[in-house]
């Protein structure tokens, strides 16, 4: 019996050195397709894809944008399927992380916003990459070491409706939306802490402070949700927003609302981003698409969803989403670092 327990004891450790060690040959073999540059790549990927013949993409882009880009990809590599699903940016967070911990690993990339990625870089749950698409890229949208890449850029501005507010008289500077004319007019949106992050680390605290509690005193309305606030500008049940989306103005304005927007510097720019899972289960049909998604094709799809596209060769529409004016990008890192600090104050200041 002694025998047999031991011999039974040493089968399951044997099991667990041999599975361990299958993991990280596998894992190794990841990392070598994930980062792999030579002149075959492509031949590589398709090759490999067919294999594996489908993408999990967990995504917070909307539905009608993001099945776009899976009719694109699907039309240039008919045996690859994406499996698409769409989750609000705190969604895939909890689902990924919670997946992860159950030794569950289903997703292959991750798209979202910049500091949630970050945060999952931090955990050690993500897996970096390269992509010819992204070699011109600003820097400032490509993650140092490779850890995602951005597909579109959210810019923060003044929207307005127009029967509202003249063109003439919109407000030009931060500092002109404290004249008295605006007391009552105002909408802000109350979760938007990585604006009021950006700008009180621009200004300095002492300038941003002053500013704040001043616009405190205009009586500014509270909402919930960039999509709510953009209608009720176009509606004109609020007159204007300094901290509204330029997308969700530019979009209504071609529907023939009556609003405009003025990018107010600094503007702040969010990221959406794209990541690949650490135990991606189909990486070389991943990387395919992250290269779609970033190539100029990919990007014409962002372009005419009203996005703000990051490929340097394919402006927005109109190209003053994105040209034209001084922007600053939330620093995912400083974001994770700070906010606690920066949301007590703006609960203090602007909330209470």
């Amino acid at each position: 019996m002694r025998t047999s327990g031991w011999t039974s004891v040493v089968a399951v450790l044997m099991l667990l050195v041999s599975l361990s060690f299958i993991a990280q040959v596998q894992g190794a073999a990841v990392a070598d397709i994930a980062l792999y540059r030579g002149a075959d790549r492509q031949a590589k990927l398709e090759a490999g894809a067919k294999q594996e013949k489908e993408v999990v993409w967990y995504t917070s882009m909307s539905q009608n944008d993001s099945s776009q880009l899976v009719r694109l990809f699907e039309n240039r590599y008919a045996s690859i399927k994406i499996n698409l699903i769409r989750l609000t940016s705190e969604r895939i967070v909890q689902r990924y992380t919670a997946e992860a911990q159950a030794g569950q690993f289903f997703a292959d990339l991750l798209d979202t916003n910049d500091s949630d990625l970050e945060y999952l870089r931090r955990k050690g749950m993500l897996r970096p990459f390269a992509t010819p698409s992204t070699e011109n890229y600003d820097k400032r949208f490509v993650q140092p070491q490779g850890y995602w890449a951005a597909s579109r850029i959210t810019m923060i501005v003044l929207g307005y409706n127009t029967r509202s507010v003249k063109r003439t008289e919109a407000p030009k500077r931060y500092e002109d939306l404290l004249d008295p004319k605006w007391k009552g007019m105002i909408a802000l949106e109350q979760n938007q802490t990585d604006w009021f992050m950006m700008l009180m680390e621009y200004w300095g605290e002492e300038r941003g402070k002053a500013f704040f509690q001043r616009l405190r005193g205009q009586n500014p309305q509270m909402r919930t949700g960039h999509n709510l606030m953009a209608q009720l500008i176009a509606a004109g049940e609020d007159s204007l927003s300094p901290n509204a989306y330029s997308h969700h103005m530019a979009s209504d304005q071609r529907k023939g609302a009556p609003v405009d927007w003025v990018n107010i510097e600094p503007v702040i720019g969010g990221l959406r981003v794209a990541g690949m899972a650490k135990n991606t289960p189909h990486p070389h049909a991943a990387l395919l698409f992250l290269d779609l998604v970033h190539s100029k094709d990919g990007q014409k799809v962002v372009q005419e969803a009203s996005r703000i596209p990051t490929h340097p060769d394919v402006l927005p529409n109109p190209p003053r989403l994105r040209e034209g004016f001084q922007f600053i990008m939330v620093d995912p890192v400083k974001y994770l670092e700070k906010i606690d600090h920066y949301s007590k104050l703006w609960r203090d200041w602007m909330l209470k």
